[in-house]
């Protein structure tokens, strides 16, 4: 990297604190919670009173942005790395209140002991203990403020403990004060590089602490441009993922952040607050990369990045002249108008109707989150095309079936995901869905390539979770039983061999490709495994037989995808029984599609 891409610059700890208090350095993550613990602060202000250095900060231009309460021209800095070192610095030199992780705001006070012997502890985090011991100072931001009066301390101090010596104290209390003059590198990165850059510095440098991803750095870009919101969009983002997880907290947020949740973007939220537990819990991460695909049209962060940054195109560079506020402009009221979208009530909890209308009703059905996201940004695409709420939901079913059954994400992954945005985008999401269901869900599909995929043996594939699914939207009771798939696979009941491994090994077949594929499992319930235990169903037949009869054995075997035949198989059978059910497993969710 060029020497003109950036300079080390040396502050002290009070103009530091001073550019943060001024706007004139931007803590994106200020708002977010604070996650040092009290001795982490403790530390950090004892190795400045011994002098020692405290590591680098870094930041990045960012003329683009106006600074708040700045005059015309200000440039805002954005800190990339140094984050919790500044929040702690301003929590215990300034008194400034802090974020905990239940998005609380305290005090982290760091207590005093200017008469400390070598050896002895001189700060500590205070407690009760400290506070009642008049040789403490339980906060040491006294000393920062502008009405200080050593005099007057020294005086009170010297009648609150009138047996000790008081040599060291003057001394002590100048070497605390001290500790703004400390001087801090700061390494400023130039506004015109590409975030893989900036993401590439951070780590090389290898500093302490959490490791940069451009999710968090994209997190940074939108909260300091307050002129187009940012800061709002960041906060909805973040208040959002958190309500999703505790409901609960929003009385703690909306007292905390009253200018925020008297916003639009506040009140979009306030149906959090009664939300039970949802399907999908995205991450700020989600939100973004959802938001990016619906709204923009893109795939990457980085593509976010240069928007955010009014750069078009692919460029690592970009002069200035090549920077436009329009292209600025333009991303934020995008990026803001898909976080509404995103945490909207109706596409929201509408997506999740579709989730469950597909059969996927708990948690352990989801495949991945990125297929997740990526079946939102369809979602949002269709509510942007004005599909009503119904439709939404009914072409968002078929949609993540169809992605689940056939791998639709799996070669391509963004590549696929940016040629769905611009073919739904041209002919309409309702007529692209029906050119890849032609393409795709054809009779060979169905007959052959998806019964194949039932002889994995791993259960939690795509396909079978597929599968599963069909069988808890159906409402499937498992074999043998009147309790519902749905009920067993929520409360987390393991799967079943239809054909026992022993009992295969047997017949001759002793490779898990056999006894453990997908078509030769299913789900019981304890007092249906406590009748046929690890038995062959020609041992079990005659027990079950009194237990639930006849007729209720056919029923349940039809309802589950197998016939009679497997209380008569011996070696010759096996094979031709799994393979039959891999076509009625295939068969099921072939009609279960038409329903949707």
């Amino acid at each position: 990297m060029r020497a003109d891409n950036y300079k080390i610059t040396q502050y002290s700890v009070s103009s530091i604190l001073g550019y943060v208090e001024n706007s004139q350095i931007a803590i994106p993550e200020i708002q977010r919670p604070f996650v040092w613990k009290g001795e982490e602060v403790r530390a950090l202000i004892d190795s400045l009173y011994e002098g020692y250095p405290i590591g680098y900060l870094i930041v990045w231009q960012n003329s683009q942005v106006r600074v708040r309460n700045f005059g015309k021209g200000g440039t805002k800095k954005i800190l990339i790395d140094g984050q919790q070192r500044v929040t702690a610095l301003m929590a215990a030199l300034l008194g400034k209140e802090v974020l905990d992780e239940q998005y609380q705001s305290h005090r982290i006070r760091i207590a005093f002991n200017p008469l400390a012997d070598k050896g002895e502890e001189r700060f500590v985090v205070c407690d009760t203990k400290h506070e009642e011991d008049s040789r403490w100072i339980p906060d040491i931001s006294i000393f920062f403020r502008r009405d200080f009066s050593f005099r007057q301390f020294e005086k009170e101090y010297k009648e609150a403990n009138p047996d000790e010596d008081f040599t060291p104290l003057e001394e002590s209390v100048d070497t605390l004060k001290e500790i703004v003059k400390h001087q801090v590198g700061v390494i400023e990165l130039s506004f015109l590089l590409d975030i893989d850059v900036v993401s590439e510095i951070f780590i090389r440098i290898n500093l302490q602490g959490k490791p940069l991803n451009q999710e968090d750095f994209v997190m940074s870009k939108i909260s300091v441009n307050e002129q187009y919101g940012g800061d709002y969009i960041r906060n909805c983002i973040d208040y959002f993922c958190h309500l999703l997880r505790e409901p609960s907290f929003y009385q703690v947020l909306q007292q905390n952040e009253t200018e925020f949740f008297n916003s639009e973007y506040g009140k979009a939220l306030t149906w959090c607050q009664n939300e039970e537990q949802s399907l999908y819990i995205p991450s700020y991460a989600d939100v973004l990369k959802v938001v990016l695909i619906s709204y923009l049209g893109k795939t990457r962060i980085g593509d976010l990045v240069h928007l955010l940054s009014g750069r078009d195109g692919e460029k690592k560079i970009f002069s200035k002249k090549e920077i436009s506020k329009k292209v600025s402009e333009e991303a934020f009221e995008k990026l803001g108008a898909g976080v509404k979208a995103f945490v909207c009530e109706e596409n929201f909890q509408g997506f999740q109707k579709a989730l469950k209308k597909a059969g996927y009703s708990c948690s352990r059905l989801l495949y991945s989150q990125s297929v997740l996201n990526y079946c939102y940004a369809m979602y949002l695409l269709m509510y942007r095309q004005g599909i009503g709420e119904k439709e939404r939901e009914s072409l968002l079913s078929k949609w993540i079936t169809m992605a689940m059954i056939t791998g639709h994400y799996q070669s391509g992954g963004e590549s696929t995901v940016q040629k769905d945005y611009a073919n739904a985008q041209e002919e309409g999401f309702a007529s692209y869905l029906a050119q890849i269901e032609e393409l795709k869900l054809t009779d060979e599909f169905y007959n052959n390539i998806l019964p194949e995929k039932f002889t994995s043996t791993t259960a939690r594939t795509a396909p079978f979770l597929a599968y599963v699914a069909t069988q808890c939207a159906r409402g499937v009771h498992s074999l043998y039983s009147d309790v519902t798939i749905e009920e067993l696979y929520k409360n987390k009941t393991e799967s079943y061999q239809i054909l026992p491994k022993a009992y295969l090994a047997k017949c001759g077949y002793k490779t898990r490709e056999i006894y453990g594929q997908v078509a030769n499992l299913t789900y019981i319930s304890k007092e249906t495994k406590d009748i046929i235990r690890k038995k062959s169903p020609v041992d079990y037949k005659v027990d079950l037989e009194k237990a639930i009869g006849i007729e209720k054995i056919c029923t349940s075997l039809k309802e589950n995808g197998l016939t009679e035949t497997i209380f008569t198989a011996n070696e010759t059978d096996v094979i031709q029984i799994l393979a039959d059910r891999r076509r009625q497993m295939a068969s099921e969710i072939r009609d279960f599609y038409k329903t949707l």
